[in-house]
This record gives C-alpha cells, sequence and structure tokens, in this order.
C-alpha cells in the first residue's frame, strides 16, 4: 500500500505558511525525535530558505529515543549554516527562555549574513505561490501591529540600538501529532492551544506574546504533497502522524515489526517475552497475536487487534526508547 495523506486543510495550511514566511524571522520546527528526518518537511524547508530564513529544531519526545542517538542529531543540527537544534522530553522540558535564548542567537547571526534577493525564479514548483494564498488569511501582512517593525521612528537612535529594541516574529511547524501543540503550551506557560493523541488537532494560525519582543505564531501540523520516500512514510504512520482512517494497521504494523525485529530485536523480546524472534515479521505477529489471545470467533489471527497492540506500544514508548533514524554521515 502505497501511503498519502493531504487533506485539502493542509493545502490551506501551506499556503498560509508561505506567505506567513515574509513577515517572521526564525522558523521553530518541531521534529519528533526518534524520526528526525522523516518527520521534518522538506516543503516547508524550500519556502524558509528561499526567504533566508534560520531554523531552530526541537527533538521533541526525546524522553522516547535513543538519548545517545540524540545527541547525534544534535551535533548533526548544530553544526548546519542557519540551524540550532534543542531537545525537549519529560526528562529535558524547554521553557521561554531557552526558546528565545534560541532564536535570538539565529536571528542575531542571520543580521550578520548578507541579504540576497529573492528570486522570483527560485520558488520551487511545487511551493504554494504568495499570488495564490488564500485572501480570508488570518495573518496578513496589515493584521501585524505596524510599529512593531518600525526601525526608523528614531532617526537619532543608531543602527544598533534600533536592532536591539525591535519586535521578533517566530513560527512554529511541524506535521501532525509531533507534540507541537502540547510543546507551544509548554513554552508559553499556559494552555493556548488544543492538544491531542492524533494528527490534525490544530486547525489554523494562531499569534501570541512571548516577551516585549518575540511573538509567536502556532500553524497546523501538515505533511506535503507527495510523500516520495515510502519507508519514511511508513514511520511516520507507526509514530501516528498519518490518521489511521488514512493506513491500513495492518501493513503499518508488519512494515514496523520488520524494523523493529531487524534494529531493536531485545527490546521485542523483553516487552514480549520472546526467547528468540521468529524469522520472519509475519511469524512474529502471527506469535503475538497468540501471546496476548488476538482470535477471532473463528480461532483465526485477529491481524487488525494485534497490529494495535504493536503500534500502540510503539507509539507510547513501551519497547523502550528507541531512534530509526541516524543523522547523515553518522
Amino acid at each position: 500500500m502505497t501511503i498519502s495523506w493531504y487533506p485539502g486543510h493542509m493545502f490551506k495550511a501551506n499556503k498560509e505558511l508561505a506567505k506567513l514566511m515574509q513577515q517572521i524571522d526564525v522558523v521553530i520546527e518541531v521534529l519528533d525525535a526518534r524520526m528526525p528526518g522523516a518527520s521534518s518537511n522538506p516543503l516547508m524547508h524550500k519556502m524558509r530558505l528561499r526567504h533566508h530564513k534560520p531554523c531552530l529544531h526541537i527533538l521533541n519526545k526525546a524522553d522516547l529515543a535513543d538519548p545517545a542517538r540524540t545527541r547525534a542529531w544534535l551535533q548533526y543540527f548544530n553544526s548546519q549554516p542557519g540551524s540550532r537544534a534543542l531537545a525537549n522530553g519529560k526528562d529535558s522540558n524547554l521553557n521561554t527562555e531557552l526558546i528565545i535564548g534560541a532564536c535570538q542567537r539565529l536571528v542575531d547571526e542571520q543580521a550578520l549574513m548578507p541579504k540576497p534577493k529573492v528570486s522570483a525564479s527560485a520558488e520551487p514548483e511545487d511551493l504554494p505561490t504568495e499570488d495564490t494564498a488564500d485572501d480570508s488569511l488570518a495573518l496578513a501582512d496589515t493584521e501585524l501591529d505596524e510599529t512593531e517593525n518600525d526601525d526608523d521612528n528614531d532617526d537619532n537612535t543608531g543602527a544598533e540600538e534600533r536592532y536591539r529594541k525591535r519586535k521578533f516574529n517566530a513560527v512554529i511547524a511541524g506535521i501532525p501529532n509531533v507534540g507541537k501543540s502540547t510543546l507551544m503550551n509548554q513554552i508559553v506557560g499556559r494552555k493556548l492551544a488544543k492538544t491531542g493523541n492524533e494528527p490534525a488537532v490544530t486547525k489554523s494560525q494562531q499569534r501570541v506574546k512571548l516577551n516585549d519582543q518575540w511573538y509567536l505564531f502556532d500553524t497546523p501540523g501538515v505533511l506535503w504533497p507527495r510523500l516520495e520516500d515510502q519507508q519514511a512514510a511508513y514511520r511516520l504512520a507507526a509514530a501516528g502522524a498519518i490518521r489511521n482512517t488514512a493506513i491500513v494497521f495492518e501493513d503499518v504494523a508488519m512494515v514496523a515489526a520488520e524494523f523493529l525485529m531487524r534494529d531493536f530485536p531485545d527490546s521485542l523480546k523483553a516487552r514480549y517475552k520472546f526467547n528468540e524472534l521468529p524469522g520472519s515479521a509475519e511469524e512474529f505477529m502471527e506469535q503475538l497475536a497468540s501471546k496476548r489471545a488476538c482470535r477471532n470467533k473463528a480461532g483465526r489471527t485477529d491481524w487488525h487487534r494485534v497490529s494495535e497492540i504493536l503500534l500502540h506500544d510503539f507509539r507510547e514508548g513501551s519497547l523502550g526508547r528507541l531512534t530509526l533514524e541516524l543523522p547523515p554521515g553518522a
């Protein structure tokens, strides 16, 4: 089965995000620490690079990921130009000061770089254009306070002083069900965004004040039109980033069993009390069904039920701290 999920609200959200890129200073991308590569949105990065915006990568759910691999990913992102990274989880909660500090460093570094002009011809063909952005966009330029980015209201103030006093805007973005809304509530210090353990909870953009200088835009969780890397798509589905009604549980669980047997056999043995794992994913699922009494009335294997068990355990961290990907060059 080819996995694809790109409903209408994601198409609209991507158009709005494309227009918003003109107004913000830095992108905060929330990633799943168990799969930072698969959970990174290539369409969003085309947008931000076209507008020369730096990116703060948040490796979320780090308490579910392998600590050594998380450190490797942090080192990788921190070595890239215009990029910084932080980890967030139950054992390493981020706060407003840490987020703002990292964003400010990125903006300060960006301010020292030359400002190349944005060429219309450089726009990727699959990027929603600003001309086609929805006219009802809630975050149009006119809705931002005109005084917030006015660097010229005092002719006697030096450029450095004007820069220090100006207002900055960040946008927080991520794929569905990556914990973006929970993180936003966490760093703001109060409940602003609706949260839930399912994709597509946030439906529209909102803007909140972090301090006297920084404002944060929240955006809905979005994917991209073509999930060309189907192995990555199956990892996303296993993590819950794709709505359950858009996947075949049995197929996703079978692929998950394959990579878990290959890369994390000890985790499966410990969780499900296997002395040795069988030779194939199908045999593993069959034996797991027997262990968990997943049988229908006819006594046959209930494949959907046993698939739900495996995917639930992976999503909730019951299999241990697992990271499915290594950074490039590792």
